[in-house]
């Protein structure tokens, strides 16, 4: 698998049927189609994102009447449904990959309050190991992650992802999955 770009990243996740909060990508401009999407998601807050390049301004918690201003600074961005709205119910946030080779890198956080962001800076685990290193055994939940990842045949994928102790979701799953990334 390899997936170039955020856009590749959405269209993956979408084809593989990924569980995901509820999103949409938008141009500037397309004002009643955000108004549209926040009338058929309705949460307490949202979560706007740059897809016009990597590392682009990105709004975790922004209140459902606040997004319509929050926009104008974007060209290209998607609205989803943000996790802040499931703070008391998450367990773990950040990114981890498992390759093929059976090394496993992670970068997560306990936090329940955290963004992946928030983890890549501030992690509770920052690994590069083994599949068989006991370690991971303090990851919690770990072995759901992997059995996740696993049945969707990530390996080899860098797999942005929240885990909640509840079902969450367009799939009522416990994770979500944010992005994916090999080549970018």
């Amino acid at each position: 698998m390899k997936i170039n770009s955020k856009l590749e990243s959405v269209n993956k996740i979408n084809e593989l049927k990924l569980n995901k909060f509820p999103e949409q990508i938008f141009k500037a401009g397309e004002e009643k189609r955000v108004e549209e999407f926040l009338e058929n998601h309705p949460a307490s807050y949202y979560a706007i994102r740059d897809k016009a390049k990597s590392g682009g301004t990105f709004k975790l918690k922004v209140a459902y009447d606040k997004v319509l201003e929050e926009i104008n600074e974007y060209q290209f961005f998607s609205v989803n449904v943000s996790s802040a709205n499931y703070e008391e119910n998450q367990l773990l946030v950040g990114e981890i990959e498992f390759l093929s080779n059976g090394e496993v890198y992670a970068t997560l956080s306990t936090d329940s309050t955290a963004s992946v962001r928030d983890a890549l800076c501030m992690p509770t685990f920052n690994l590069k190991t083994d599949i068989f290193d006991k370690c991971l055994n303090e990851i919690p939940h770990f072995d759901y992650i992997y059995q996740y990842v696993s049945s969707y045949h990530l390996e080899d994928v860098i797999v942005e992802f929240s885990l909640f102790d509840k079902e969450v979701g367009l799939n009522h799953e416990k994770i979500v999955v944010y992005e994916l990334r090999t080549h970018y």
